[in-house]
């Protein structure tokens, strides 16, 4: 967009109608809401922007001008208004922070399920199993089916950066300087929120030196360890991923460990359970990867290569054709972390986990601009300043 282009667009449209307009030119949509060419930020020139929208950079910055008057620079002030391009900035940077924000390679929104909220701390409610139907004889009262009420509570956690914009960029017209930052920072913001969602369902816990990392278990709103041998979701023994025959002990402990809490009476019975995610590390991610898409396996003599049989991958008649295999980089930078939780790279984890973790979103990612009043742009000559956040926290339901 040219600085002439500009300027007969706001004039015609005003600060809002023109912001709007580029908002949904760099979407891809039209004022009628159909799909249009869209509008590339690289395309839009900060200088160009200020020029359109506030008047030529040597008249309106002192920095450009050459002058060193305190008097001209007063005046200037005085007469300038920048509420426009602040606008128009905001949304040319938001832009490019939600497109590093979409980066690929992200699975955190994989493992859990989007809780939206208004509380910093939720408390989620449920129930102990009830009691199910038994024989009543002929003329016999019915028993009551008894149950206890239990809780987990949540916590969610506002976490952000702030992008300036000074003089010099408008007057170099340092547009993709400013643009490359924006995405960087939609990209860490990604990324940190990706690194909490792992975090949170490896369990890293809050005994690390770095308190970034929370306790996601909170049942009856105190923090505990989640996998631990007496909540049985630890196999008994150390089992290193190395074939479907793993997943199988896995899924036989649940079978012959994992119970339900009826309150009152009666014999507790399994629960359920059909695991749609195997996560691990990327040190695993090609044995995960072989291990799902395997269409046959091969049993026989390790030792002289002998094949006595070969079958259709057992996974697929087990858990079915929907299980996938999902791994991270972070998973193995956390494994590091010191007195974590999680502190072995080759650990392996099964599960459903869009059932058992949630985000609490406060509200998702928001690029904000500072009121034209903001004292650094007077202290350190920032002609607007814009702020990226997001507030929203993991935790176990059960």
């Amino acid at each position: 967009m040219r600085r002439d282009d500009i300027k007969a667009l706001y004039t015609a449209l005003g600060r809002r109608g023109f912001t709007q307009t580029l908002a949904e030119l760099l979407e891809g949509r039209d004022q009628s809401g159909k799909q249009t060419p869209k509008l590339d930020a690289n395309d839009v020139s900060i200088r160009a922007l200020w020029e359109g929208l506030v008047g030529p950079v040597e008249e309106t910055l002192p920095g450009a001008s050459g002058r060193g008057q305190i008097l001209n620079y007063v005046d200037t002030a005085e007469a300038v208004d920048t509420s426009a391009f602040a606008s128009a900035t905001g949304v040319l940077i938001a832009s490019k922070v939600i497109e590093g924000y979409q980066m690929d390679g992200m699975i955190g929104d994989e493992l859990v399920t989007n809780m939206p909220s208004k509380l910093k701390q939720e408390r989620m409610v449920g129930f102990t199993s009830l009691e199910g139907p038994e024989e009543v004889g002929e003329g016999m009262p019915y028993g009551e089916s008894g149950f206890a009420e239990k809780f987990v509570t949540s916590e969610a956690f506002k976490k952000g950066r702030i992008l300036e914009v000074s003089e010099e960029v408008v007057i170099f017209d340092q547009t993709g300087q400013i643009l490359i930052r924006a995405s960087r920072l939609g990209e860490m913001a990604r990324q940190e929120r990706e690194e909490t969602i792992l975090a949170g369902v490896v369990d890293v816990g809050a005994a690390t030196a770095n308190t970034r990392y929370k306790d996601v278990y909170r049942p009856a709103g105190v923090a505990e360890t989640l996998y631990v041998a007496s909540n049985n979701n630890l196999l008994a023994t150390a089992t290193p991923l190395v074939d479907w025959t793993d997943i199988d002990e896995a899924m036989r402990y649940h079978a012959e460990n994992v119970k339900d809490d009826r309150a009152v009476s009666g014999e507790q019975r399994p629960i359920i359970w059909m695991p749609n995610t195997l996560l691990t590390s990327r040190r695993l991610a090609g044995t995960a990867a072989r291990i799902v898409s395997a269409t046959e396996v091969r049993s026989g003599t390790a030792s002289t290569n002998d094949v006595t049989m070969v079958t259709n991958n057992p996974l697929r008649n087990i858990i079915g054709g929907n299980f996938r295999a999902l791994s991270s980089p972070l998973l193995d930078y956390l494994a590091g972390v010191a007195s974590s939780r999680y502190n072995d790279a080759q650990d392996w984890f099964l599960g459903d986990f869009k059932r058992q973790f949630m985000w609490q979103e406060i509200y998702p990612l928001q690029t904000l601009r500072a009121q034209a009043n903001d004292e650094a742009m007077f202290r350190r000559d920032i002609v607007a300043r814009f702020k990226v956040r997001y507030m929203g926290g993991v935790f176990a339901a059960d």
